[in-house]
């Protein structure tokens, strides 16, 4: 039960009283009248009297402040090409996730964190990531350079600055990553606003997992943007087995994309539901993580209207 306190004059008080004794309420034992300042505290529990009052003193009037000064506001699969992009439109956040770092989004299961970047530095922590693919090497048709890769305001951004150059980070031990991670089994989950207007997405970007040895060793495009729109794709020695589109409007607004990878299959979440579950023979390899924006065919941005934006990246066990 809330309580609330009001400032009442004495002729005031008298005519609460007055108007509570005709209503058959019972007033405080005590009540006093007159002159002075008295404190009303109502209750709104059924049954209790709805006022108690008791004398206070009569503050000095202090002196009137000064008017305050409003502050300043503070290889890509052979995409069809896609319309031209429309005008942007305005970015949607949500509020922030509603998932705890102790467990994933809507996932059930006694979960245990083994890895998690909020990114809430101002720098890219490099015991976790590298800032290119093996030193500026070619993904998804752009060489990758750490240039377009950037920390702060709580996200890890990656753009497109030119039609040559991309973004990648990969939690790849092997690779520049000092530390690293890479799973066999478990769940992993990335807040990211993928760039585009709605339903049509720009350029290639991506959030994936693959092994040492690809494509053998296999691959999981949990959330990568193909022809425009959102797509799930899994690659593996015995071949490339796309799982075709996620419907939704996922362009410029944050979402949750996540990976459960079982004994022979794997299971793809966004916001905490399932949308694809596929079977796998890569033999469980142990996959690290990889986030980037490449370029594909005429859904094309540079700059910030390219920026893949990340909230953060969890993984458990």
């Amino acid at each position: 039960m809330k309580k609330r306190t009001t400032l009442f004059s004495g002729a005031a008080v008298a005519a609460v009283l007055s108007l509570t004794a005709s209503l058959g309420a019972v007033a405080s034992p005590g009540a006093a009248t007159g002159t002075g300042t008295y404190t009303c505290t109502l209750n709104t529990k059924d049954g209790v009297p709805p006022c108690t009052l008791h004398a206070v003193p009569t503050p000095a009037a202090a002196p009137a402040p000064a008017a305050a000064v409003a502050a300043a506001p503070a290889v890509e699969p052979v995409p069809a090409a896609a319309a031209p992009a429309p005008a942007a439109a305005p970015v949607t956040v949500l509020p922030a996730s509603t998932g705890s770092g102790l467990s994933p989004l809507g996932v059930p299961g006694a979960w245990s964190q083994t890895f998690s970047d909020d990114f809430n530095g101002t720098a890219l922590d490099t015991s976790k990531w590298s800032s290119s693919w093996f030193g500026g090497g070619t993904m998804n048709k752009v060489k990758t350079s750490p240039a377009n890769v950037s920390v702060g305001g709580g996200n890890l951004s990656l753009k497109l600055s030119d039609a040559g150059t991309g973004a990648l980070v990969s939690s790849n031990p092997n690779d520049a990553a000092t530390t690293g991670y890479a799973f066999r089994t478990g769940y992993t989950e990335a807040r990211i606003s993928f760039p585009g207007n709605g339903t049509l997405l720009h350029n290639w970007p991506a959030w994936w997992t693959t092994g040492q040895s690809w494509p053998a060793t296999g691959e999981n495009d949990i959330a990568e943007v193909l022809k425009g729109q959102m797509t799930s794709n899994y690659h593996s020695g015995s071949g490339t087995h796309n799982q075709g589109t996620i419907a939704g409007s996922w362009g410029n607004e944050y979402h949750t994309y996540g990976l459960w990878r079982k004994a022979n299959v794997s299971e793809v979440y966004v916001d905490g539901v399932k949308v694809k579950s596929f079977p796998t023979d890569d033999g469980n390899a142990a996959q690290y993580l990889v986030l980037n924006v490449g370029k594909a065919g005429t859904s094309t941005t540079y700059g910030p209207a390219s920026e893949m934006k990340v909230d953060y990246v969890r993984a458990w066990q």
